[in-house]
């Protein structure tokens, strides 16, 4: 039979220590963890160089593990470990370790510092111990534990994306992706990093327009066979015809502002750089006449192409 309250509290304030060890095993076999932890403590205090000590310790450990304290079990599994690098249970004080390390790993949704934290404890019982019966279960903990930090990695992308921050949607999927090339978040995270940047391209002004546009449709050509099913193709399609017909405007864009600027160069107190700036006017728009014959803003181009002519006519 277990020692009531009372002699408990005499064992506890005994000096017996044989009887503290035989009480304390008592208590940690039927499952008093936190009796036993007080006589276990007492025990390694007074003979840490010892057999019993020894067991004391390593108990310590087991009774915080079973009473899901796993910060202090890990403490005292790591400590064993150190201690008493020969013992028989020096492997699974390690191996303990860093399963309490698991053991405190949170929710994706949460900070993954112990995680992290947990997948070190593991590589370095696995490269502590690459022969032990456990690099099974340890590698299976750690593809859990990867799993965890992809997952909380994926949210953070997704986050981005429903608040529409386009630009750190592209990044932080783009930088997913290189992380996690084979992720089975990989067609999700790709779409992504395609519609914000096709988003972030269409609203850009135009000196970014060309660039990002380029950039959107290389996305696309990269990731299209991911884009394959139903539900994804016809947008992600829409989306990349969208740009190749921004693309065509830009350009038409661009030429456009090389008339008006050479035309605004014309405007100088040097005869020699006035007419050589309404000539280029004057080459540029038809140029951009015989290129973009259709163009909605060939009218406009053409108000400086006369100016331009009117003005050497008159020097």
């Amino acid at each position: 039979m277990i020692t009531s309250c009372s002699d408990f509290q005499k064992v506890v304030k005994g000096d017996d220590y044989e009887e503290k060890f035989l009480q304390a095993n008592r208590f940690y076999d039927n499952g008093s963890y936190t009796k036993a932890l007080t006589l276990y403590e007492q025990i390694y205090q007074r003979f840490p160089n010892t057999d019993k000590g020894q067991v004391s310790y390593y108990r310590i450990a087991k009774s915080y593990f079973a009473e899901k304290d796993y910060y202090m079990a890990g403490y005292y599994f790591n400590q064993f470990a150190i201690r008493y690098p020969t013992s028989e249970n020096a492997e699974e004080a390690l191996f303990m370790t860093a399963i309490c390390s698991v053991k405190n790993s949170p929710n994706a949704s949460l900070d993954q510092e112990e995680t992290e934290l947990a997948l070190n404890d593991l590589q370095m019982f696995v490269q502590r111990y690459p022969q032990s019966e456990l690099i099974d279960s340890c590698n299976r903990t750690m593809d859990r534990l990867r799993y965890k930090l992809e997952k909380k990695r994926f949210e953070a992308v997704q986050l981005y994306d429903k608040m529409e921050q386009n630009r750190a949607a592209v990044a932080s999927s783009k930088s997913f992706l290189d992380e996690y090339p084979r992720s089975v978040f990989l067609e999700e995270a790709a779409l992504i990093q395609f519609q914000n940047a096709y988003s972030l391209a269409m609203k850009s002004v135009l000196s970014k327009k060309k660039e990002r546009i380029e950039n959107a449709m290389e996305l696309y050509a990269k990731y299209s066979y991911l884009f394959e099913d139903e539900s994804y193709a016809n947008r992600t399609r829409r989306y990349n015809d969208n740009l190749a017909n921004e693309l065509i405007f830009v350009a038409e864009q661009y030429e456009y502002n090389d008339i008006a600027e050479a035309y605004a160069l014309s405007n100088s107190s040097s005869e020699q750089k006035k007419v050589y700036y309404l000539e280029e006017t004057i080459k540029r728009f038809d140029n951009f006449a015989k290129k973009y014959p259709n163009s909605t803003l060939l009218e406009k181009a053409r108000v400086f192409h006369r100016k331009a002519e009117k003005e050497l006519t008159n020097s």
